[in-house]
């Protein structure tokens, strides 16, 4: 029978969702509790806007030695996988190509991008601020298990972890030297023990708005970015910005390039400014991640990929 113990975490209608998807060899490493999230997502026409009330329901982010399943309690009047016994989503690690993460506030999400038969698939599953930091540890194992690296000495954010991260932060300080706090605090949250900054390219804001819409509230714009060159991994980071009653708030939203997983990196042409495109290739897959850059930051942006792709020539 699985292991149980890391399934504590998990209410019992959500645990025992769990026990009937998992195989009785199955190691379990984590489970996360995911609270039932209520977000608002944007929709125009012409040119009036709205916001549409969007439920995800309570589910369970279960993560073991082969795959990362999400299940959804049956009690949630949400729930959408009943047909599928409560199982939103099985996903192999060995088939992710890259992750992406939304941090803000109450609004988070970790989405990863799967290799399959018909394309590149998105899994998303989404998460309130107080289970980002269980999350950022998941992606740490799932991460490992593509690089075939050890797993973190603790699969829960505890004092090991904590202590872990500690002991690294001097050296990302020390390599991320230049940036803004801001931006300094949002790299190293991507950033895993043992993992060393070679490089990175602060990327500023490219303001995409015509003059009427200046005039205008709200701005049109490409948000400031960071990209970072690591031992392991292409890093991307872009500020988000939002207003939360009244107050401006800042979050991120990042991409994590598995260095195994790139292919290419050229610069394309853009309706206003250049961009860099990244390609990245698993199991005959591939999917893009583009990144609007000033003309005079092209070329650095596309040096600072090189050396990955040179690496998986070899």
């Amino acid at each position: 029978m699985a292991n149980i113990e890391p399934m504590n975490y998990l209410t019992a209608p959500l645990r025992e969702v769990a026990q009937h998807h998992l195989k009785p060899d199955e190691t379990v490493l984590m489970a996360i509790y995911a609270h039932h999230t209520v977000l608002y997502t944007r929709q125009r026409w012409l040119w009036l806007t709205w916001y549409r009330r969007v439920h995800h329901p309570t589910r369970g982010f279960v993560l073991s030695t082969q795959r990362a399943l999400i299940v959804e309690d049956p009690t949630d009047p949400a729930t959408s996988s009943a047909d599928h016994e409560y199982l939103f989503a099985s996903c192999s690690p060995e088939r992710v190509m890259l992750f992406e993460q939304r941090s803000h506030l109450l609004d988070c999400a970790l989405t990863l991008v799967m290799a399959t038969p018909i394309g590149p698939e998105r899994v998303t599953i989404e998460y309130n601020g107080v289970s980002e930091d269980a999350f950022l540890v998941a992606v740490a194992c799932m991460r490992a298990l593509i690089d075939g690296q050890p797993l973190p000495p603790s699969t829960r954010p505890d004092e090991t972890y904590a202590r872990e991260r500690a002991a690294a932060w001097e050296g990302w300080h020390a390599a991320l030297a230049g940036l803004e706090l801001r931006e300094e605090n949002a790299v190293t949250r991507y950033l895993v023990s043992g993992e060393h900054v070679q490089e990175w390219l602060s990327v500023p804001a490219i303001d995409e708005s015509t003059w009427w819409q200046r005039l205008g509230i709200g701005a049109h714009e490409q948000p400031p970015a960071v990209l970072v060159r690591t031992n392991r991994q292409l890093l991307l980071v872009k500020e988000s910005r939002r207003i939360v009653r009244g107050q401006m708030t800042y979050g991120s939203d990042a991409w994590l390039m598995p260095k195994a997983r790139l292919r290419m990196a050229t610069i394309v042409p853009g309706q206003r400014e250049p961009k860099l495109q990244l390609t990245l290739e698993h199991l005959g897959v591939t999917e893009t991640v583009r990144l609007p850059v000033l003309p005079e930051y092209a070329e650095r942006a596309l040096v600072l990929v090189l050396p990955h792709l040179s690496a998986r020539g070899e």
